[in-house]
């Protein structure tokens, strides 16, 4: 089996984070695999915010969880980083280009053994006014919408991979 392919199938949603901050470079590296995803049309009209702040973070998993009524408990599990994919406002492909930026970027996670969980609830709501004034504040350029966001850190409780479901492949020949 290629490397390429043990990291894929290492890959997993991340839902218990310990709360001390990886590496910044390593994060920066997420952030690198994402850039080097596909675009539609090589547009790459999108943002990458990242929220190296603990504190911030969970500012705003509170912020989303007022606008979504998650809950007290919604933290986006603990972890001590969260990085934002934005991309401009009613642009045809963001939201596949954002999905390729996005699994680039787990991918890498798995690879430097970190942590990561795809978050789409900033997304539902990220024109609620208190989830917007974080983001602004932020970074997010305002006429940008979240496509999604991962939260990032190290592992505090592992993941079991789930079995696939049989009969998802047609081939034609």
């Amino acid at each position: 089996m290629s490397h390429l392919m043990e990291v894929i199938r290492s890959c997993r949603s991340t839902r218990a984070f310990r709360p001390d901050l990886p590496p910044r470079e390593q994060v920066m590296q997420l952030v690198e695999a994402a850039e080097w995803a596909p675009s539609g049309m090589g547009k790459y009209l999108w943002h990458f915010t990242v929220i190296y702040n603990a504190e911030k973070s969970h500012a705003l998993a509170r912020a989303v969880a007022e606008a979504d009524d998650r809950g007290p408990e919604y933290d986006f599990y603990g972890a001590p980083v969260n990085i934002i994919i934005s991309y401009k406002r009613d642009e045809h492909h963001a939201m596949v280009d954002g999905a390729a930026a996005m699994q680039n970027l787990l991918l890498m996670a798995t690879e430097l053994g970190l942590g990561s969980c795809w978050i789409n609830q900033l997304r539902e709501c990220c024109d609620a006014p208190g989830v917007r004034a974080l983001l602004t504040e932020y970074g997010v350029p305002e006429d940008h919408i979240v496509v999604c966001s991962a939260a990032i850190g190290y592992i505090a409780k592992e993941t079991p991979a789930k079995p696939r479901k049989q009969g998802t492949i047609t081939v034609t020949e």
